[in-house]
């Protein structure tokens, strides 16, 4: 297949606009697919709390593999579809993982993961003042407890 002027496959048209609402493109010149992910194409839109999406995705058992159909030395990484489906319950089937699922785990996990840099990075500022304080206490406590040094002028 030659497609140098780009192509797209649309797996979803609106009833009442007749304007897709899911499927993907190539761009021209592109070397990977484009997914429909337009606001006005989707509904029941629901937020998702990036550190429960971490936390499930750390349940997810990701490993090496080959097709059965491919030679043993090329290799893939990733979940199987059904850990993946069984953690997030996303998808249309336990047996496939859409890119665009995986993408946007991938994409809240990482938010997780930044409120949680951005807290201890909180609390670590917050404790080296602390420290700060208790070690200039320590000094001013070590000064009042030294002995004199009495110098021996023989």
């Amino acid at each position: 297949m030659r497609a140098t002027g780009g192509v797209r496959f649309v797996s979803g048209i609106s009833s009442t606009l007749g304007s897709p609402t899911a499927g993907v493109r190539l761009s021209s010149g592109a070397n990977a697919w484009s997914v429909l992910s337009d606001r006005r194409a989707k509904t029941n839109i629901l937020s998702v709390d990036g550190r429960e999406v971490l936390d499930s995705l750390a349940t997810v058992p990701v490993s090496t593999w080959n097709y059965k159909s491919q030679d043993p030395a090329i290799r893939h990484i990733g979940p199987m579809a059904q850990d993946f489906h069984a953690a997030f319950g996303l998808g249309e089937d336990d047996k496939h993982i859409s890119t665009v699922d995986a993408d946007g785990v991938s994409l809240a996990a990482i938010q997780g993961l930044y409120q949680i840099v951005k807290e201890q990075q909180t609390q670590i500022a917050a404790l080296q003042q602390q420290n700060a304080k208790l070690e200039a206490r320590l000094a001013a406590l070590e000064q009042e407890t030294e002995p004199a040094v009495e110098e021996d002028l023989d």
